[in-house]
């Protein structure tokens, strides 16, 4: 079913979209900045942590000393109740994988009645493993230089019916000022990325369609409906229109197995240019692809049958 939200709620800054590099981010803030889209004012309470799903994006101001602080602006930390892996890099954003449910959690969520344990199972078990991507600039407001951070949610399979900047005309034809939004990155040097990409290929996975589809936070009814699929995927998901001014998508509820966690990342073509065959010294040290997490529980328990 689609999540209902009351109106005292925070909404996220955007929704059902998708940050492709630092130029879409740097359009969505100087968005926030004309008030054209919202910022997140405070840190998200139980229900609006609850609302989080692919396509969520969100705009906060760091608080920081002076002012600022004294006048309660802003927010110290963000904080969503998820449970996160270790952080990656990659042009500028940092990338975190959504950590499995420990047994313990759902033991104690399976001990639990009502509307929290219902959610907390439903997000745990029936749903693909969300990423958090990230980023941070500094810009110059009435108020002084400030940090802002923007926080952007998706899954693997969310990318073929998210939109992206170039669908939303307010958007697309949004001039930002050069140098007005600094990476805060900028002044760390850069940071090995070692090749990471947040979403490697899985040749050994097919992910399982949506079933049910949320409604969109906002109006995107100027959005371009017209626009061609991702040519990525012929299987790749199709958007629908319940009405004007409301999309229906793909949800964060969908079913989906957990092995995307298991994901194998691409490696070099066993062939050069010339067709010749690479060195038995690679050949020798390339790793084997990792099993799916079923075939290695099959495997272990025929180990232990062994005398």
């Amino acid at each position: 079913m689609p999540q209902t939200y009351k109106s005292s709620m925070q909404r996220p800054t955007c929704t059902m979209l998708r940050v492709r590099s630092p130029s879409d981010a740097h359009v969505i803030f100087h968005a926030v900045s004309l008030n054209l889209l919202p910022i997140v004012a405070r840190r998200l309470d139980t229900e609006e942590r609850r609302a989080i799903s692919s396509g969520c994006v969100f705009v906060w101001e760091e608080r920081g000393s002076g002012s600022s602080e004294s006048a309660g602006i802003g927010i110290e930390r963000w904080t969503d109740s998820i449970r996160w892996g270790p952080s990656r890099v990659k042009d500028e954003f940092l990338y975190y994988h959504e950590k499995e449910p420990e047994a313990a959690d759902l033991d104690l969520v399976a001990e639990l009645d009502g509307p929290l344990s219902a959610h907390h199972y439903s997000r745990g078990l029936y749903r693909e493993n969300l990423i958090k991507q990230t980023y941070s600039v500094f810009v110059e407001t009435p108020r002084g230089r400030r940090k802002w951070h923007l926080i952007a949610y998706f899954t693997q399979e969310s990318l073929e019916y998210l939109h992206n900047i170039d669908d939303i005309p307010g958007l697309a034809n949004l001039q930002v000022p050069s140098g007005k939004y600094k990476s805060a990155r900028s002044g760390k040097g850069p940071r090995p990325s070692f090749g990471y990409d947040p979403l490697p290929g899985n040749p050994y996975y097919t992910p399982y369609p949506p079933r049910h589809q949320p409604t969109t936070y906002f109006d995107l009814s100027a959005i371009d409906h017209n626009r061609r699929p991702s040519p990525r995927s012929s299987n790749a998901t199709t958007r629908t229109l319940s009405s004007p001014g409301s999309l229906r998508l793909s949800p964060s509820l969908s079913p989906s197995p957990r092995s995307l966690q298991f994901l194998v990342p691409s490696r070099p073509s066993l062939k050069n240019a010339a067709g010749a065959l690479a060195p038995l010294a690679y050949l020798e040290n390339i790793p084997p692809p990792r099993r799916h997490p079923l075939d290695e529980e099959a495997l272990m328990s025929f180990t232990g049958l062994r005398v």
